[in-house]
């Protein structure tokens, strides 16, 4: 993949007289984990509806490996890998079965098809639950079944919003190498996220978004040293959003 994995330009998003995303510019190079923080309210899940189709910008535009959502939304969606907040799983499916549906929307079958299940499910611990209902799952274990889901066509990009929720400390590290291992291999991971940690332990850059604008953007240690945003990452996501930082400790597994 050539040039950026994913680019905002210029791209604005307004419900009525409500702007949730104003003029976000930024792109993001392929073998990037990108971090992008926020208060609630702040455009986050916008900024990923853009990316996925599910919503399109009042203004500007979007791209995906190189594809406009406006005009290739088919080959933008076909190399996305996409969690959302909320993750919905067809109730009276079984994991497997649930798999089974999203790898013939991606047109995978046969031998290749049941070997990316197998792989996922034993990923992310689910052998125990693989013919259980859906519906019967915790909610730690649906995350799971919808992170496999993801991983499962093995994508260009992949698209998590607030991933960790409902994930115990072990799955989080494992997601975690997971991620690692494919942007080694050349994919592009854009994550939200309300833990600060997480995005300054993992992101190679993070962008601070408050009121649907990106106030800060950069590795941590640009953040660091930038006269602007001198400080951590938490620091300076609470000096944006204009609240003292008043966190005593680290509350995120170390990766």
């Amino acid at each position: 993949m050539s040039g950026f994995a994913i680019e905002f330009v210029s791209a604005s998003k307004s419900y009525g007289q409500t702007e949730a995303l104003r003029q976000l510019s930024l792109s993001i190079p392929p073998g990037e984990i990108f971090a992008l923080v926020g208060p609630n309210g702040a455009g986050k899940t916008t900024a990923i509806g853009l990316l996925t189709g599910l919503l399109a910008p009042t203004s500007g535009s979007v791209r995906i490996a190189g594809h406009d959502l406006a005009s290739e939304a088919e080959k933008a969606k076909s190399v996305l890998g996409f969690v959302p907040d909320r993750p919905f799983l067809w109730p009276r499916w079984t994991p497997v079965e649930t798999l089974r549906y999203v790898g013939a929307v991606f047109r995978l079958s046969g031998q290749d098809l049941s070997s990316r299940i197998e792989r996922e499910i034993s990923s992310f611990d689910l052998e125990h639950v693989r013919n259980r209902r859906n519906e019967t799952l915790s909610h730690g274990t649906r995350q799971r079944v919808a992170l496999a889901q993801a991983f499962l066509h093995d994508p260009l990009v992949y698209l998590l919003d607030e991933p960790m929720v409902g994930l115990d400390p072990i799955a989080q590290r494992h997601l975690v190498r997971r991620l690692r291992e494919k942007t080694a291999e050349g994919a592009t991971v854009l994550l939200t996220t309300h833990q600060l940690l997480l995005a300054e332990e993992v992101g190679e850059r993070a962008g601070v978004l408050v009121g649907g604008r990106l106030l800060a953007c950069g590795s941590p240690d640009q953040l660091a040293a930038d006269e602007s945003t001198r400080g951590r990452l938490s620091e300076v996501f609470f000096s944006l959003a204009g609240v003292p930082d008043e966190r005593d400790g680290r509350a995120f597994p170390d990766f």
